[in-house]
């Protein structure tokens, strides 16, 4: 008998057939801008900064800040502007 999946017509989500952990694919939607290269400079760029080696998910933290605030004074530009 066909499992509830194949039925369903979806795929089976087994660690062989899903992204590999830690890649792009596997990450929220909300990070997948980020590259694993974009990734790996920030965690040796800020691991220098803090004087220790900082993980995947720092590094992550790092770059989701830096991009709000962007946003932040993007956005404040954009406002004065138009006063």
């Amino acid at each position: 008998m066909p499992s509830s999946a194949q039925l369903a017509g979806l795929h089976a989500t087994t660690r062989q057939a899903g992204p590999e952990p830690g890649s792009v694919a596997a990450r929220p939607l909300s990070t997948q801008w980020l590259s694993d290269e974009r990734i790996a400079e920030a965690r040796r760029v800020w691991s220098q900064a803090y004087g220790r080696v900082i993980s995947e998910d720092e590094a992550i933290e790092i770059l989701m800040n830096v991009r709000r605030l962007a946003e932040v004074l993007l956005h404040a530009e954009e406002e004065k502007r138009k006063t």
